[in-house]
């Protein structure tokens, strides 16, 4: 008969072929007998029974142990010799090894595999039980954080810091570094010690992520857990953490590619049927001028539907003209002084067109409050659908209803973020002016056209000019090349148009019956209705002179 047998070198450990048959107490002792009287090299023979179960034969000894990989790592764990062992045994008692590693428990202690085999000689004697701890590790768990109390700690520093009065973060920032650190890839590391985590743990997240074709998600996990770790090793929670100092150092992030080669650059003419759909009338009153104020200044998402109402006033040195003292994205709320009240902001000169739309937007969006007895919302933009967090008026429009109202829009391929690509590429090649004076509206470090370098960065960061005056030129050619292209946009009614952006909107969310949707609705309005929780049903419940959700 022929067994399983392995011959390996004794310094390469390695897993042993798949028994082809379970051996028995008898053919493992003639095992042992031909391995001493040959005098044969070292080899491993698998038992059967027990995955991993292995019987290693020298000339001078027979020693059974457990052989498999864990978390990559390959593992041999004696169990004792062959001479105090049987092959029920071993099979039993490895068995349990394996569980207590694959349990996260570690390599159990040999004090521990010797209670399990005592507990199995006392059970066939019948005699008094043994008792077992269900895990005795043989190195001391590490007294450090896992993985997810690691990330539960940084979180909470973040927030402490967004909402501390130096604002070191910002709360989008904290959302984003969260879900990052958070995702399902790297939640696979959530019960391990961060002691024993290293870079080729993420660097197997990260490999995965580009497997499935997420390479953006992929080197923001690289960028932030540098970062994680990098706060881990500092000495104030070192400690804790139990991290190494650099552990992610040579953490490399998965290239993307030609992104330039994937990026739209629309014309002024696509712009142009963004801003005639938006002043409509179709689209929410917030959201179309939202959209109007993001084509007419090519600002951020985020920047528009931060925008407030005090941000606007009229530009006196130019007759008809007004300026968005815009908030700047990297300049907390709290700069801005009694002496100063812009100071740092980014400030914008509008257009007439842009201005007179902007003070008609706010005097028609005022008159409205007032007539339902309310206080205008200090917000530009303010959360559309705001009866869903009790009616407060401090939520302001979310940047993601931009992207999808854009989205829908007919004979529009353009994003919001498109916009400032095709506001970089007309002024610069079409209008004929400078780079500097197109970044000085953009407020990017960088051109957005790749053949355009920028190089007024350093002028932009550190004077408290305005420089209103050479904003005032590329916003001017800009808003006329709009007016321009206008004239040639033609829509369909807006009947029809509206159905368009229905249509489009429900692809959007994945409905493909209409009907049906609308007969859901009706039925969730109806249960609604019945269990009295209605908007209108909560706010007669609500108490005189309250806010918020009842």
């Amino acid at each position: 008969m022929r067994y399983a047998v392995e011959q390996t070198p004794t310094s390469e450990p390695c897993m042993p072929r798949k028994a082809v048959a379970v051996l028995t107490g008898k053919q493992i002792e003639d095992l042992i007998k031909d391995a001493r009287a040959t005098r044969a090299a070292a080899r491993d023979v698998s038992i059967g029974g027990c995955e991993g179960a292995t019987l290693r034969l020298t000339p001078t000894a027979a020693v059974y142990s457990m052989r498999f990989r864990h978390e990559g790592e390959p593992l041999r764990i004696r169990l004792g010799d062959a001479d105090d062992w049987t092959p029920v045994q071993v099979r039993s008692v490895g068995a349990a090894v394996r569980a207590h590693v694959e349990e996260g428990a570690g390599v159990p202690d040999p004090a521990w595999i010797a209670l399990k085999r005592a507990a199995l000689v006392a059970k066939a004697a019948k005699g008094e039980a043994v008792v077992v701890p269900a895990h005795m590790p043989k190195n001391r768990t590490p007294e450090t954080w896992t993985y997810r109390q690691a990330r539960d700690a940084w979180v909470a520093h973040l927030k402490a810091e967004a909402e501390s009065p130096a604002q070191v973060y910002r709360p989008d920032t904290v959302r984003n570094y969260r879900s990052v650190v958070g995702c399902p890839a790297m939640r696979a590391l959530d019960d391990r010690f961060v002691s024993r985590i290293q870079a080729p743990d993420v660097a197997e997240a990260v490999a995965g992520l580009v497997r499935e074709g997420k390479r953006s998600q992929a080197r923001d996990v690289v960028r932030v857990s540098k970062r994680f770790w990098a706060w881990m090793a500092e000495p104030g929670q070192v400690r804790l953490s139990g991290a190494a100092r650099k552990a992610m150092e040579e953490l490399k992030a998965p290239k993307l590619g030609d992104t330039k080669s994937r990026q739209h650059f629309p014309f002024v003419s696509e712009v142009a049927i963004m801003l005639s759909i938006a002043q409509t009338g179709i689209l929410v009153d917030s959201v179309g001028f939202a959209v109007e104020l993001l084509v007419f200044t090519a600002q951020r998402r985020l920047s528009i539907c931060k925008a407030r109402v005090e941000e606007f006033l009229p530009w006196t040195e130019r007759e008809g003209w007004g300026i968005w003292w815009e908030g700047h994205r990297k300049v907390g709320r709290g700069s801005p002084t009694a002496r100063d009240p812009f100071a740092g902001s980014h400030a914008i000169p509008l257009p007439p067109v842009a201005w007179r739309r902007a003070q008609a937007y706010i005097e028609r969006t005022t008159e409205d409050a007032l007539t339902a007895g309310k206080l205008r919302s200090p917000w530009m933009f303010p959360m559309v659908r705001a009866r869903r967090v009790g009616g407060r008026t401090d939520w302001h429009l979310h940047e993601d209803t931009l992207t999808h109202d854009v989205a829908a829009m007919p004979g529009c391929r353009a994003t919001p973020h498109d916009v400032r690509r095709a506001f970089a590429s007309y002024l610069q090649e079409e209008a004929g002016i400078s780079s500097n004076l197109v970044g000085l509206v953009m407020d990017h470090a960088k051109s957005d056209l790749l053949h355009v370098t920028d190089n007024n960065g350093m002028t932009r960061r550190y004077t408290r000019d305005e420089m209103l005056a050479l904003k005032a030129k590329p916003m001017e050619a800009w808003v006329e090349a709009l007016r321009l292209a206008r004239i040639d946009v033609e829509l369909p009614d807006s009947t029809e148009l509206k159905a368009q952006l229905v249509a489009e909107h429900q692809r959007q969310r994945g409905i493909k019956d209409a009907a049906a949707e609308q007969a859901r609705r009706r039925a969730a309005s109806a249960r609604a209705y019945a269990e009295g929780r209605t908007t209108r049903q909560r706010q007669r419940r609500r108490p005189e002179g309250t806010t918020g959700p009842v």
